[in-house]
């Protein structure tokens, strides 16, 4: 989630680039087209030659599926009025509410604009119901955001404007053959000074370099690459946009953007979103200059964390938006519903079957994801339009299944991370593992049955690493071991999971042992009991406690301001007290 006052990373133009004709390397890219100078639209993601591809596609099950799902979405959206008012950035916002205010009502347009162009320009031949709401929408759009070429850039605005700044230019491709030529020059007189103001901005060395916030400076330049891209042609500045867009990736966010052992250090959610941007340019980038920066970067698209946090499969329900309901230690907004579309381009560049059985684990692929982050006075809703890419990206030819001899335990060794993940299989309900820092959430049954009651997942807080966190795995048998934390007065843990469907917990402590768990299960003596037999039993310690509505989980700025959050959720929370300093845990499946 965005933070106030972030610093953005970006590096000065220096270097002078030309578009190289390089061949998609990748199996399953289309082929570039011929860059002559002569760009037509769509351009971005298809083109008119790929009508046939993309009917393929709407017929395909797990397509057709996909389709539907974006159709749904475009439909609600085709339903919400457009917004006819801009949000000025005030200068007192002592708990952020107006830059969230801002940020949401961004987001909201993108997601919104993006949602009805795809569902209008994918019709092709076909009826096509949503023109006259997509064209309303992004028109605008555009006449409320020009305002921010008005609105001095920093650091905070850019992690916001830039991305429905790309949504505009995004419309603008796909409606472009349909709209008039005043509607072009509309648009176009609404971004372009707010592209050139960020370009102005992103060169000043006190905000350029390798140095600050890296999954900022990723959400940044992709979204100016972007839109440069669907100017190309049409703006002559749009080159020098690309240039830029294009030297931050290749000078140090392809490479230094997320850790080596493929995640980012603030969050894994913030490798989902990492990869979405990155892969949006990315993409853009090598179907209109044919410019193949995944052949270049071949490490570029790390999918180990997927294999790692996806715990379960996400549920088409609104309540369903609750932190590890589907991905280990994803906050409320970043389970499935988030990764999938990522998962679905990671299936189809690198030809690989996990990713695309992951991904449809998703039952709501293809839509806009509606969040529960809802601002406190004017209502602004959180949403993320991801949809559309989801189906543009499914190859149907990839199989969604299991592939042999995959890991199921995997350590992100780095400090600022510190995480290690057991999975039983990758079987849906099978106990799946996370360690955060010490912190420990277990997966059974499809849903979080203990997650430690610690601030470990606070990506504002993060607390310092254990002093030792070991993985080791034989197929049968596997363990994470963990020495600390120590602020929690911990001196060791281990985490055994015997295959098949045996999970132990052992911890040394003096102070009590606190979780919450999902879908209150009954409690049977010593043990919890879920209506579909998995158990958790306490073999060595005392339960103090046991609240069914002991932790209530909504969204909290961490300035102290509350979102209208429409779907709070209330968990029962158990609390275990250490006989002669160790509290032992069983977490059983049938």
């Amino acid at each position: 989630m965005i933070r106030h006052r972030v610093l953005i990373v970006v590096v000065a133009c220096s270097v002078a680039w030309t578009f190289a004709t390089l061949s998609a390397a990748s199996m399953g890219a289309e082929a570039p087209p011929a860059t002559d100078g002569r760009f037509e639209h769509p351009r971005l993601y298809f083109s008119s030659d790929d009508a046939a591809a993309v009917a393929h596609r709407r017929q395909a099950a797990g397509g057709g599926a996909i389709w539907q799902n974006l159709l749904a979405s475009a439909d609600w959206c085709r339903e919400q009025p457009p917004r006819t008012e801009w949000i000025p950035t005030l200068a007192e916002d002592p708990q952020y509410e107006n830059l969230y205010d801002r940020f949401y009502a961004a987001m909201h347009d993108a997601a919104i604009v993006e949602t009805l162009a795809f569902a209008s320009a994918l019709h092709f031949e076909d009826d096509d119901p949503y023109f006259a709401a997509a064209k309303s929408q992004l028109l605008a759009a555009a006449d409320v955001w020009r305002h921010e070429s008005e609105n001095p850039p920093d650091a905070g605005k850019a992690y916001a404007v830039l991305r429905v700044v790309k949504s505009i230019a995004v419309g603008y491709d796909l409606l472009y053959d349909r709209l008039s030529e005043s509607e072009r020059a509309q648009v176009r007189d609404s971004i372009v000074p707010v592209l050139r103001a960020y370009f102005q901005f992103f060169q000043d060395p006190s905000v350029a370099g390798a140095g600050y916030n890296k999954h900022h400076g990723s959400v940044d330049a992709a979204p100016l690459g972007v839109a440069a891209l669907a100017l190309l042609g049409d703006v002559p500045e749009a080159d020098a946009w690309l240039q830029m867009a294009t030297e931050k990736h290749t000078g140090y966010l392809l490479t230094e953007a997320l850790t080596p052992s493929g995640t980012n250090d603030q969050s894994s959610n913030f490798w989902a979103s990492t990869l979405m941007y990155r892969i949006q340019f990315m993409d853009a980038l090598r179907r209109v200059t044919g410019r193949d920066l995944f052949a270049e970067f071949p490490r570029s698209l790390p999918g180990q964390m997927a294999l790692a946090a996806v715990a379960g499969p996400h549920p088409a329900r609104f309540d369903a938006n609750e932190p590890n309901r589907s991905v280990l230690f994803g906050p409320n907004y970043g389970q499935l519903n988030y990764w999938s579309p990522v998962l679905v381009f990671l299936a189809r560049e690198q030809r690989r079957p996990i990713y695309q059985y992951l991904a449809a684990w998703d039952e709501t692929l293809g839509t806009v994801q509606r969040t529960r982050f809802v601002t406190p006075t004017r209502k602004e809703e959180l949403l993320f339009g991801y949809g559309p890419y989801a189906f543009l990206w499914y190859d149907p030819d990839i199989p969604a299944e299991v592939e042999p001899d995959l890991p199921r335990a995997f350590l992100f060794p780095e400090p600022a991370v510190n995480e290690a993940y057991l999975r039983e299989s990758f079987e849906p309900g099978a106990i799946a593992v996370a360690m955060l820092k010490g912190s420990l959430v277990v997966h059974a049954g499809g849903r979080a049955t203990f997650v430690d009651l610690t601030s470990a997942s606070d990506v504002n807080k993060p607390p310092e690493p254990v002093e030792e966190l070991l993985v080791s795995d034989d197929g049968r048998r596997a363990a994470i071991r963990c020495v600390g934390p120590k602020a929690q007065d911990v001196s060791e843990q281990w985490v055994e999971l015997h295959r098949p469907g045996v999970l132990k917990v052992e911890r040394h402590t003096s102070n009590p042992v606190r979780w919450w768990q999902m879908d209150q299960p009954r409690q049977e003596a010593n043990s919890f009991v879920w209506p579909d037999g998995v158990r958790l039993q306490v073999e060595v310690g005392e339960i103090a406690q046991v609240d069914v509505h002991g932790y209530v989980e909504s969204p909290v700025h961490f300035g102290g301001m509350k979102f209208a959050d429409p779907c709070p959720h209330e968990y029962q929370t158990v609390e275990v007290k250490p006989i002669d300093g160790v509290v032992k845990l069983f977490i059983r499946r049938p």
